[in-house]
């Protein structure tokens, strides 16, 4: 472990991502929600389909990619199939097509825009049937398993309303069909705002499969909070103040579930602090100085605008 401290070390500037969701090669960074992983790969396991269920900004897909895809590749759910290859898509305007394009991009390597559209007319011709066909030419020459990720899934219900309800049900009947198919090792994971439960019916057999496999993402408490914040300076060997620790843990306690705005308070405490050569650890300071979790992104915003060129016009 020491050598990979080092080498984290020798790269890493901020501990915190800010906005951002964390991603799967900052699983180290990724604090307060490690006691959910183990429920997530047991439902997971249980269906090969699992609905993430959560407010805005509550951390769904930080959950997946930098809590439960790690685990995945670690060899916690299948033991004897320890390879995966993972696919992440968000439906957008065009679900199946944006399928297509991400499966032969993870999968196969294939960059070439031609060939995803020629996948996503043989899945329009033949729904399930194409995508079968076309991962089993990679279940032949492989043992590994495939996770398809569908972020931001509440997006297919806009399309469904404002573009094609027939092939938002298509996007849908497939991504079930795909979980249920025992010959290939192919797992489902979709994030979802809680707020579109109620759409669910929209689909066949979606309302089951949510029923059967919905985690619904806990509020943090006050101590997985001060996980998040003192849990990646530790990383970089750095001990928070319990004064700051405290100021955060209080500023975040009225809105728990904006954890993209606690990570950009801290990215942006973190960043103060290391401007400032006569401070040994980031202090309260340095935290009201960015406008504390109120107003850190207002005054964020305000600098970077005032640093454009043209800000005046």
């Amino acid at each position: 472990m020491y050598w990979l401290w080092r080498c984290l070390m020798s790269e890493l500037t901020n501990p915190y991502v800010g906005l951002r969701p964390f991603d799967s090669h900052e699983s180290l960074l990724f604090y307060g929600r490690r006691q959910q992983i183990p429920d997530l790969l047991q439902k997971l396991y249980d269906t090969r389909f699992l609905a993430v269920v959560g407010s805005s900004g509550c951390g769904k897909s930080s959950l997946i990619r930098a809590g439960l895809i790690p685990h995945l590749k670690a060899g916690f759910l299948v033991a004897d199939r320890e390879q995966w290859r993972i696919v992440v898509m968000k439906p957008g305007n065009r679900p199946l097509y944006h399928l297509a394009e991400a499966i032969d991009k993870t999968v196969f390597d294939t960059p070439d825009p031609a060939e995803h559209q020629r996948f996503y007319e043989h899945i329009q011709a033949a729904g399930i049937r194409a995508v079968m066909e076309r991962l089993f030419l990679f279940f032949h020459k492989t043992d590994a398993n495939i996770l398809i990720l569908v972020d931001q899934f509440e997006e297919i219900f806009r399309f469904a309303r404002t573009k094609s309800h027939d092939e938002a049900a298509d996007f849908v009947s497939i991504m079930l069909a795909l979980c249920q198919t025992k010959d290939l090792p192919v797992y489902t994971v979709m994030t979802m705002r809680s707020d579109f439960i109620g759409d669910c019916d929209t689909f066949y057999k979606l309302p089951e499969a949510m029923n059967q496999s919905q985690y619904l993402v806990p509020r943090m408490t006050r101590e997985q909070r001060r996980q998040a914040i003192e849990g990646p300076a530790s990383i970089c060997g750095v001990n928070m103040p319990e004064n700051l620790v405290q100021q955060l843990l209080n500023d975040s306690s009225n809105n728990p579930d904006q954890l993209p705005v606690l990570q950009h308070a801290l990215m942006r405490t973190w960043d103060k602090w290391q401007n400032d050569q006569d401070s040994q650890l980031p202090e309260i300071k340095h935290y009201e100085s960015i406008g504390g979790i109120d107003l850190a992104l207002s005054r964020h915003a305000d600098e970077i605008f005032f640093h454009c060129p043209n800000h005046s016009n």
